[in-house]
């Protein structure tokens, strides 16, 4: 019941991802993995990417060696897993049986999360931490941590795992009681936001009544990832526009609502107007959430860096100091 943050090195953002499970049952504890044509044991006990010493050390022979956990998932899973070489820089086969084509990486001494997205050919559903099979393989030895299959498009935060897959569940905010905060008559809702990925559902942030009969929200349209909005009073679509923006980058993203005025910007300019509407009653709005406005669905899946209600529709110079990027 804490909120989860990304840093990315220069800031900080709230973390909304949706349920996912890790299919990968020994998440770091690889001498739990089936080792193939290894002369050297694996070692354990060198400093992982969370700070504690649970990364290890294979050392393989290039042309014969592999190490795997068998059965994980399903040959379409999205997979990943942190590595680093122990010095310099090369190629290895990470995540899949080697000869598919889709798994080689270039490793660094630095720690980099890699992933493997999409069909794979053959190798059935193991779990591939290295396959040193390939002999376009530079490297005989690098360090790893950190393994995990998700039935999903795209990967998400690492999810630990001991002997068992483990589920994180969706992530959903919401305040309620908040009529103070909100002028409902008029204001704007701004958001500097990033998408996850340009797949999957709607995925709204919404001040409402409670109901998705009043309500304004800002959000990711289904499969595309367009950033668009709708204002809904009393039922009835006021004012609406969907871009053909797409934001796994961040966006700083503004919609002003008043009767007879709304506009939507994005990154300092202005993207739609609409000088045509009722807007609600006075002490309407009441709740915001991560989602459609009810509670329901739609959930938010993202990264959030900033989130402000403004009680006063804000100029158009307002509006472009505060979405430029």
């Amino acid at each position: 019941n804490l909120a989860r943050v990304d840093y990315d090195g220069t800031a900080s953002s709230l973390l909304v991802e949706p349920q996912r499970t890790n299919l990968v049952t020994y998440s770091e504890d690889f001498s739990q993995y089936n080792l193939s044509g290894f002369v050297a044991p694996i070692e354990s006990g060198y400093l992982a990417p969370d700070g504690t010493n649970s990364a290890y050390k294979v050392t393989g022979v290039i042309g014969s060696s592999s190490i795997y956990l068998p059965s994980v998932s399903s040959m379409t899973a999205t997979k990943s897993i942190y590595a680093r070489t122990v010095s310099g820089t090369g190629t290895t086969r990470l995540l899949s049986y080697y000869g598919n084509t889709n798994n080689t990486f270039t490793l660094t001494e630095e720690w980099q999360r890699f992933e493997l997205t999409g069909s794979i050919v053959t190798g059935g559903n193991n779990f591939y931490a290295v396959d040193f099979r390939s002999l376009t393989t530079t490297l005989s030895e690098l360090i790893i941590w950190g393994g995990q299959a998700e039935e999903a498009s795209y990967a998400t935060s690492y999810i630990p795992t001991s002997g068992s897959s483990v589920t994180r569940v969706q992530e959903t905010y919401s305040k309620t009681g908040i009529t103070n905060l909100i002028n409902s008559e008029e204001g704007v809702l701004f958001l500097e936001m990033a998408a996850l990925s340009n797949s999957g559902n709607y995925r709204l942030i919404t001040l409402s009544d409670g109901t998705t009969s009043n309500r304004v929200f800002i959000g990711f349209r289904l499969d595309t990832g367009y950033i668009y909005y709708f204002v809904i009073v009393g039922g009835s679509t006021v004012a609406s526009h969907i871009t053909s923006t797409t934001s796994l980058d961040f966006s700083k993203v503004a919609v002003k609502w008043k009767a007879n005025d709304f506009a939507l910007w994005i990154n300092g300019s202005e993207i739609s107007t609409d000088t045509s509407g009722s807007s609600f009653t006075a002490n309407t709005l009441n709740t915001l959430q991560m989602n459609e406005g009810d509670g329901s669905g739609f959930e938010f899946h993202g990264k959030v860096k900033q989130l402000q209600v403004f009680k006063t529709a804000l100029t158009d110079t307002e509006l472009a100091t505060l979405t430029t990027i």
